[in-house]
């Protein structure tokens, strides 16, 4: 099998054509040889100082591929690695100092952008995109700059840090707090990250009315609904109406969202 089942169509700012490195291309040579399970085997090795090691490159190389053939299941296997070395890439934003967890805030906003804007990136290039091409070709350069670009969205949010007690007798987090902690996601509804969902969510989006439709395509691009820096982006400054307002358009249009896909209300 050819390693160019996926032609790299994007261009560098010079016209150059995007082309993967030399040794990501002989890599995919060798394990384009691979059974499936070989391959996921390999494929889990996460140190690159392991022998057998997969370069990222190569893991979004296979992801797309499947894409294209439209075998979800070999997708979704490909789609949770690459998540995998997203995470790995991107910095903690905890730390363990004796019984407490220490969370930065502002860390963990920025990985929380990241995160929002990788996502839109995999389903837009699904849907017969561009957007990973880079990633195809220098996987870690690409993350460094989703980084900066994230950490430039939530630079105006004050670095703090938040300590988090364990329960002395269990070492879990208070339920107040692992609660808490998924509700600072404006679209924490699972619709909106799940792999299974994103060949047809984009189809859902669109059949939205249009005030519904500007709401979640700017909070699917990690705009807040409101900021209290008047200097920060929000949509109810962009739109000029009441932030409750946008959190109704918000709610509907996850609930029609939901109800375009077969799979009902948000309970």
């Amino acid at each position: 099998m050819s390693v160019d089942v996926l032609r790299l169509l994007s261009c560098y700012p010079d016209g150059r054509p995007y082309t993967r490195e030399p040794e990501i291309e002989e890599a995919l040579k060798e394990l384009h040889t691979m059974s499936l399970d070989e391959l996921m085997v390999r494929c889990q090795i996460d140190s690159p100082k392991v022998p057998g090691y997969v370069p990222s490159e190569c893991i979004v190389h296979f992801l797309r591929q499947h894409a294209k053939d439209n075998r979800d299941a070999r997708y979704n296997r490909f789609y949770r690695l690459f998540r995998r070395r997203v995470v790995k890439a991107l910095p903690r934003a905890e730390r363990q100092e004796g019984a407490k967890l220490l969370v930065d805030a502002a860390i963990s906003d920025a990985n929380d952008a990241a995160h929002a804007r990788i996502d839109l990136l995999v389903t837009l290039d699904r849907e017969g995109g561009r957007q990973l091409d880079f990633y195809e070709v220098h996987f870690n350069q690409a993350v460094a700059l989703l980084r900066l670009s994230a950490r430039r969205a939530s630079a105006r949010n004050a670095r703090r840090e938040v300590a988090i007690e364990h329960d002395p007798e269990t070492g879990e987090l208070p339920p107040l707090i692992e609660r808490a902690a998924g509700s600072l996601d404006e679209l924490d509804d699972n619709i909106f990250f799940d792999p299974i969902f994103r060949p047809r969510l984009l189809a859902a989006i669109e059949s939205l009315q249009p005030e519904q439709k500007e709401v979640i395509s700017m909070l699917m691009c990690h705009i807040p609904a409101e900021a209290k820096d008047p200097a920060q982006p929000s949509i109810s400054a962009i739109l000029g109406c009441d932030p409750r307002t946008v959190r109704n358009r918000r709610d509907s249009a996850v609930k029609n969202i939901r109800r375009h896909l077969g799979i009902g209300d948000v309970s």
